[in-house]
């Protein structure tokens, strides 16, 4: 599996955090799920959509809310780790092992 274009990443966690900031609940979560990154065809420079992302959950920390990238796409090591921290994201490189995985993932944020 491989990335694609039109992958907004701080659009979507921007919009998924107006719909969490209404709930009661104080711990708040976001599991962003993404099969590459930013991108989107008009956009010409290709790191102004990973500064949106690595801001937007930049600013989403200010509120509290952890945000944790699970991408599915194997060279996305670099830039995901560089917009979310080292401790929130996981590449998954074998689609075979996404049920396991996501299984592991699930224990560790419900911690």
């Amino acid at each position: 599996m491989q990335g694609g274009p039109s992958t907004r990443l701080g659009a979507a966690l921007r919009h998924a955090a107006s719909f969490l900031f209404k709930q009661p609940e104080q711990k708040k979560q976001i599991l962003l799920v993404t099969d590459g990154a930013p991108a989107d065809i008009d956009v010409r420079n290709p790191q102004y959509l990973r500064h949106d992302t690595k801001k937007a959950v930049e600013e989403l920390v200010t509120r509290d809310v952890r945000t944790f990238c699970l991408s599915l796409d194997p060279r996305a090591g670099d830039h995901v780790s560089r917009i979310f921290g080292p401790k929130d994201y996981m590449v998954v490189d074998d689609m075979n092992r996404l049920p396991e995985r996501l299984t592991m993932l699930y224990a560790g944020l419900t911690r």
